[in-house]
């Protein structure tokens, strides 16, 4: 999957699509622990992708749905990758105080879905 095309003014949006990539990962990851079993390790990393993805879904405004559409990748190390990418397209302004939170779970979590 490429990484979708937004207008860099369109902030909102890019917002909305990270918190539809983490949600869609998140439940790709719970997906992939319930058939590992109990004492999979990647049960703590869907639950990090959750929170990061409710925390993101807060800032998208209600005009938007933080949910619809589900991205077309399944590998969720790829959709951290992306939301990523994305998140490098959101300015530092304002409007998007709290999304700073954001960036670092991603980073955090990125460094450990790759260990």
């Amino acid at each position: 999957m490429t990484t979708p095309t937004l207008l860099p003014h369109d902030t909102q949006e890019t917002i909305a699509t990270i918190a539809r990539v983490l949600h869609h990962a998140a439940a790709q990851t719970g997906r992939q622990a319930a058939a590992e079993g109990p004492r999979s390790v990647r049960h703590v990393l869907s639950l990090g992708l959750q929170l990061a993805a409710a925390e993101t879904a807060l800032l998208v405004p209600s005009q938007l749905d933080p949910y619809w559409p589900a991205p077309t990748q399944d590998d969720p190390l790829e959709l951290l990758r992306i939301a990523e990418r994305l998140a490098r397209n959101v300015p530092i302004e304002d409007e998007t105080a709290g999304f700073s939170k954001i960036v670092v779970s991603i980073t955090d979590l990125l460094r450990e879905a790759s260990s």
